[in-house]
């Protein structure tokens, strides 16, 4: 460390040409026009400690971040009553996908892909959530063209504009699956039934979403069936597509305490820049003790 500012560029140049590499990368500190060339110069001893270990302190390391990418890939989970109305809504600026995970009255275009069953799993954070899911009923709504032959054909009634069969009305004559034969979206004997696909945001409108945490990640809104909720998490979505830059807090426990220390310092370092000297051996102490 060098206690010289003016001398900078000779100090530097010569510690280019050394012919040994310096131990340590020089430093610079301006003592004589902070400390030294002051009113209060003789009595500047602490205020140069200081700053000779304000300089000595090591240089804060870069703030950790991580880049998210999000492409508008919407997912919206919840009772076809509710997510279907909100699908319609944020189609024209997303690109929504919808997964019933109740029954409820689909549209008759084909506008966005609909989905029906229980979530088994989702994790993941914006720009790349994966979701799997159960397809707990005969009719796939992938595969249905919604052309309401199955409807018609149900002696029973027990599928509706949901285009899922109500199985405690079902009494198996399996004329839906007559009606479907062309398409075949219709299947009581399933084995493949685990479904996957992944997604840029996440709207989940269940009651009890399964993303638990205190701190739920980017990307992801569950504000439950409150309307009010669910306007408010739905106005944040269009913002939350393109490329996004998160500083990240990554320190752990051991570097928080680490970090608390190099603060308190500092703060040491400015009392004693700015404290008259009988105010400092508190200061002194507590320096010392970290």
């Amino acid at each position: 460390m060098v206690a010289c500012t003016q001398e900078g560029a000779l100090f530097s140049e010569l510690a280019d040409q050394a012919e040994k590499p310096l131990v340590a990368p020089l430093r610079f500190v301006n003592i004589r026009e902070v400390a030294g060339w002051t009113q209060e110069a003789k009595t500047s001893g602490p205020k140069i400690a200081a700053l000779l270990a304000l300089a000595d302190m090591p240089e804060a390391e870069p703030v950790p971040v991580v880049n998210y990418e999000s492409q508008g890939r919407l997912l919206i989970i919840g009772a076809g009553s509710q997510a279907i109305p909100w699908a319609e809504k944020l189609s024209p600026s997303l690109d929504v996908s919808v997964l019933c995970t109740e029954p409820g009255n689909l549209p008759l275009t084909r506008s966005y892909p609909i989905f029906t069953g229980a979530v088994t799993k989702l994790d993941g954070y914006l720009g790349n959530f994966s979701v799997d899911w159960d397809l707990q009923n005969p009719i796939d709504p992938e595969m249905c063209t919604r052309c309401g032959a199955c409807v018609e054909a149900c002696p029973e009634g027990a599928i509706n504009l949901s285009f899922e069969i109500d199985l405690s009305k079902c009494k198996s004559h399996r004329d839906c699956v007559t009606a479907c034969a062309s398409i075949g979206a219709i299947s009581f004997d399933r084995k493949e039934r685990a479904r996957n696909a992944e997604f840029d945001l996440i709207l989940d409108l269940r009651v009890d979403p399964k993303m638990r945490m205190s701190q739920t990640p980017q990307g992801y809104f569950a504000p439950g069936a409150d309307p009010l909720e669910q306007a408010l998490a739905v106005n944040q979505l269009s913002e939350m597509v393109g490329e996004f830059v998160r500083n990240l807090n990554t320190l752990c426990t051991t570097k928080k305490f680490v970090h608390m220390a190099v603060m308190a310092k500092l703060a040491v370092v400015l009392v004693l820049m700015f404290a008259q000297p009988a105010q400092l051996d508190p200061y002194l102490k507590m320096a010392k003790a970290l």
